[in-house]
């Protein structure tokens, strides 16, 4: 900056007091300091200069962290017909022209580029911590002298030791019908103007106390003290003329403090016309504009009064016939620096999406996503409605086998001989609620299409007892090929075979560190599935499940298995001969059954995920060998039907139709003649089939149809099929 000599000034020598600039930002707060920016010559007086701040932060307006919510939905009627227009109230964060948020007075809303010519400062002055009550240290406008650069008529330096100021300051400078007349008051006083053209965006900033010695830069931050009302229109909107839009039975005076940034209105209403003329053709998008930055409403902020109305005259494009429709906006807050929009069209603006749109592939799916909901005012429910055995719930109500990927039918439990009751469903409802608008994390259970075509499901939404919307999920159906057979359409992850490892692989896993709330609870897990009971029943109810001797725990406490408490869990998988399982080249469903039942693998793998859903534990790896958690022959089973038993306060799954799983890995003489015309097959994938004999080999077949072997641990595409 530009050094200054030292003056002095009552006695007492003295420091230039600093130029002070300011910068825009698009919020609450739109103007503040930098050291940027300084342009023109600088004479020995304050000066103030504009620069933009682009990492600006904004306050945030809704619930959900967003910067706009829909306040209220409302209808248009007149008292002549039965003519009605839609209006939803959005409220936005700062003081902004247009749905774009491209901030915007004197009718037009301000922003760096427009600031006003003139501005008027006050600096209060304290001496030895007492007000100098006699005077304000600074009472000036400050105008615009060149590039940049705003400065006072009169030179002003800092006190010195001893001193302090705190600066007030508002814009434009001569809109106030009172001001404070000495340093005791803050307050400004303001009517706004009927004419719309002369209505202000009015700013005002204060600082801290600053010491009269500090010769630095005055951080200044304006902020918007009034609300900005706009008008647009929404995508269904029909063909004619916005001829007016009147605010009725709206405050228009009152008083601000400047010292705790609120505002006191006077009772007294009035109503607010423009006259637009608009023309609509019928195909505006939603957010068009109809009042422009020069017609913004700058209006006080309040709760507005049991008479206030919105008012439109609108002349339909047909017909010609003018109508008036009104509505009451009573009671509806118009909140200080933001910006209501008004957006009108012939239908409520309800808008539901689906945050990742795709279409779902062939085998049953579990659809996560978020259904994004936008125009619904706070406290205002909805629902979204399935058909055809499609279900909803929210993803938080997802349970645990569902959260790993199976897609779950029912929850059933079982009595010690056996018999099943259904308790309910395991996938949520085929409805689901919730109120206002913003982000849903859902799960849709959608279940096979086994047709020849692809399928639409229409979910419905109602609002208010009314469908507003109809959401389609297009779900393939197989590619079939060859005899009756046909194949998924979309690859997922590729996996390994599985069930490769050295003769001394064991998984030891140390709990010693974990809760012990959480070891109990483990240790009562693993004691159930190697329960003669369990197996009992688990017979009775056509599910196998092995002793699992190779899953070993060291425990301690309890008596006779209840209670207990595990520190140490062995899972020697080495133990296991992984060979002459799966080798059958025709039968797929029968190999991916035993794949997935081999020695109770899959029990295993829960004991496993239930682990690692622990804090604390350690696991230490013996000899080498490939984890059974992923392999192929898991990754199509998930794409079956399932129910959730519960039995003995445990829960096992069973396949929901028999045994054998609908969606399987094909065995190597299953895979002739596959193909997928709208996704062709890549690369190389795994069948079901192991090589004879073998421990370490598998068969692959690529795109087409060739077959040869690989090695088990290998990560191979996977397409899961079906028999029609």
């Amino acid at each position: 900056m530009k050094a200054y000599k030292n003056r002095n000034l009552f006695g007492s020598a003295m420091v230039l007091l600093s130029c002070i600039l300011l910068f825009s930002c698009e919020g609450e707060d739109i103007f503040d300091v930098s050291n940027d920016g300084y342009v023109g010559n600088y004479s020995e007086s304050i000066c103030f200069g504009v620069s933009q701040d682009g990492n600006a932060q904004t306050r945030s307006l809704s619930s959900d962290g967003g910067n706009e919510y829909t306040a209220e939905q409302f209808v248009l009627r007149s008292q002549d017909s039965a003519d009605t227009l839609c209006v939803r109230a959005i409220v936005s964060e700062g003081i902004h022209s247009s749905s774009g948020r491209q901030t915007v007075t004197r009718a037009t809303p301000v922003a760096e580029g427009n600031f006003y010519d003139a501005f008027h400062v006050l600096a209060y002055w304290k001496k030895n911590g007492q007000l100098v009550q006699e005077q304000f240290y600074m009472d000036e406008d400050v105008s615009k002298k060149g590039n940049n650069l705003w400065s006072a008529t009169n030179t002003y330096y800092w006190p010195g030791n001893g001193h302090s100021l705190q600066f007030y300051a508002w814009a434009p400078e001569d809109v106030f019908t009172a001001t404070p007349q000495g340093p005791t008051e803050t307050t400004l006083e303001y009517t706004v103007p009927s004419d719309v053209a002369l209505q202000n965006d009015l700013l005002v900033t204060t600082t801290g106390e600053l010491n009269g010695n500090s010769n630095t830069v005055v951080p200044l931050t304006f902020r918007h003290i009034c609300t900005a009302v706009r008008f647009e229109t929404g995508s269904q909107m029909q063909a004619g003329t916005i001829s007016s839009v009147t605010l009725k039975g709206i405050k228009k005076t009152g008083t601000y403090d400047m010292a705790t940034d609120t505002w006191a209105l006077t009772e007294t209403t009035v109503d607010f016309t423009q006259e637009l003329n608009h023309a609509t053709t019928g195909t505006e998008t939603a957010g068009s504009e109809v009042t422009s930055a020069a017609q913004t409403f700058m209006m006080l902020p309040q709760t507005l009064s049991d008479r206030a109305t919105v008012e439109v005259v609108f002349v339909d494009g047909t017909t010609g016939t003018e109508r008036t429709l009104s509505a009451s906006i009573a009671g509806m807050d118009w909140p200080q620096g933001t910006t209501v929009t008004y957006r009108i069209s012939i239908t409520p603006e309800y808008e539901f999406n689906l945050s990742d749109e795709r279409t779902l592939d062939a085998h049953y799916e579990i659809y996560k996503t978020n259904l994004v909901v936008s125009g619904v005012p706070s406290g205002q429910s909805w629902t979204i409605s399935a058909p055809d055995n499609v279900t909803i719930q929210a993803q938080s109500d997802m349970n645990s086998w569902a959260q790993q990927g199976y897609w779950t039918e029912k929850r059933q439990e079982t009595d010690a001989s056996g018999n099943l009751t259904d308790i309910g469903s395991a996938r949520g409802e085929a409805s689901y609620s919730g109120t206002g608008s913003r982000d849903f994390p859902i799960a849709i259970f959608v279940p096979e299409n086994i047709g020849d075509e692809k399928r639409s499901i229409a979910l419905s939404v109602t609002v208010n007892g009314s469908v507003v919307q109809t959401i389609n999920i297009e779900q393939y159906a197989p590619s079939w090929y060859g005899s009756n057979i046909g194949c998924e359409r979309l690859e997922g992850d590729m996996q390994p075979w599985g069930f490769y490892w050295s003769s001394d692989f064991k998984l030891v896993f140390d709990l010693t560190k974990c809760d012990e709330n959480e070891r109990q609870s483990l240790a009562t897990y693993v004691n159930f599935y190697q329960s003669f009971i369990i197996r009992l029943i688990a017979f009775l109810i056509g599910i196998d499940i092995p002793d699992l001797s190779y899953v070993t725990m060291d425990a301690h406490g309890g008596f006779l298995g209840i209670g207990e408490v595990a520190d140490k869990i062995t899972i020697d998988l080495g133990s296991l001969d992984a060979g002459n399982i799966a080798e059958s080249q025709d039968d797929g469903q029968r190999n991916t059954r035993d794949i997935y039942n081999f020695e109770g693998i899959q029990l295993t793998n829960n004991i496993i995920n239930r682990i690692q859903s622990i804090r604390g534990y350690t696991m230490k790896i013996e000899g080498s060998g490939s984890l059974p958690t992923n392999n192929a022959a898991i990754a199509c089973m998930k794409l079956n039907s399932w129910n959730v038993v519960t039995a003995q306060n445990e829960e096992v799954l069973t396949l929901t139709n028999g045994t054998n799983p609908e969606w399987y890995l094909p065995a190597s003489g299953e895979i002739t003649g596959i193909s997928d015309d709208e996704h062709p097959l890549s690369g190389n994938y795994w069948t079901s089939t192991s090589v004879q004999d073998g421990h370490e080999y598998a068969y692959k077949y690529d795109a087409t149809g060739s077959t040869s072997q690989e090695r088990r641990d290998t990560q191979l595409n996977v397409r899961a099929v079906r028999k029609k």
